[in-house]
């Protein structure tokens, strides 16, 4: 009876399996990003305090003018803002805390006292993509203001950049940003955080998290204005950005895949038992003859 009762398993796992894959032919929910402690995934920041960024480093801006990070030095401390426009979770976790925390500044704005510079770790994002991030965030931070003219001043001095990957990890890599891109899926995982930086483009000050206390963002901004380096964020751990498969909860950055190779291997594992098992019962039925 044993081979019977294998053979029927079989039909049972391997009728799960196409059942469970069939997803394919069907709409699928969007995979979301949630936050994490760095330390498992292998990301991290490292805190380079007094050095300088690479303002050679070529990017698009959201009007796709080819520009340099030197464009937006020089004239006033810039918030570096590295995330990237498809993230709908971490990412806008912190684009939305540091809106919440710059829009409570009385008299210090965004292009008349400081700069923002959003610079997308995505390869593959556009102008276009960066162009409709700049028109919510800008919206978002005049919810309540009615001054055209510092509209203008938002617009001209908050920066949304795409750009190719060597030129992307020549800031990352100077910022101490440590993430991971899979080519293969587009898959990406980032730490959290905000950098500021004096107007010559040295690192003043890190944020590592997705909340920025009114005061001492201020502070560290007009330190930055001042050439002043401030002290590190010494907090005890800090968050990453991972994707979460909404089929299976796992923390995976490409956990379909994952499980349509394990069930493959599962079939053929159960095909060869199958044959194993069959020339047993073919040798225990021709010694009872």
């Amino acid at each position: 009876m044993k081979l019977p009762v294998l053979v029927l398993g079989t039909l049972v796992a391997a009728t799960a399996f196409g059942q469970f894959y069939g997803y394919k032919d069907m709409p699928v929910p969007g995979q979301r990003r949630v936050a994490t402690d760095a330390a498992g995934v292998g990301v991290r920041v490292d805190q380079k305090l007094n050095d300088f960024v690479p303002l050679s480093a070529t990017f698009k801006d959201e009007e796709g003018q080819t520009v340099t990070l030197a464009n937006y030095f020089n004239r006033r401390p810039v918030v570096v803002v590295p995330i990237f426009y498809k993230c709908t979770g971490v990412c806008d976790s912190e684009l939305h805390g540091l809106v919440n925390s710059v829009g409570g500044f009385k008299r210090d704005f965004i292009g008349r006292e400081f700069d923002v510079v959003t610079i997308s770790i995505d390869p593959t994002e556009t102008p276009t993509m960066a162009a409709t991030k700049k028109d919510q965030l800008v919206s978002d931070y005049l919810a309540t203001v009615t001054d055209r003219s510092r509209r203008i001043m938002t617009e001209r001095g908050w920066h949304f950049l795409t750009g190719d990957e060597a030129n992307i990890r020549k800031v990352t890599d100077a910022l101490g940003f440590v993430y991971t891109y899979d080519k293969s899926n587009g898959s990406i995982v980032h730490p959290t955080g905000i950098m500021v930086l004096t107007p010559g483009g040295k690192i003043s000050r890190y944020f590592v998290t997705t909340e920025y206390p009114q005061r001492v963002l201020l502070d560290s901004i007009r330190d930055a204005g001042k050439n002043l380096v401030g002290v590190k964020d010494d907090r005890p751990f800090f968050l990453a950005c991972v994707q979460i498969d909404p089929l299976t909860g796992q923390r995976s950055l490409n956990v379909i895949n994952a499980l349509k190779t394990l069930g493959v291997l599962t079939v053929i594992a159960l095909l060869v038992s199958i044959l194993v098992w069959n020339r047993k019962y073919k040798a225990e039925q021709g010694g009872t003859v």
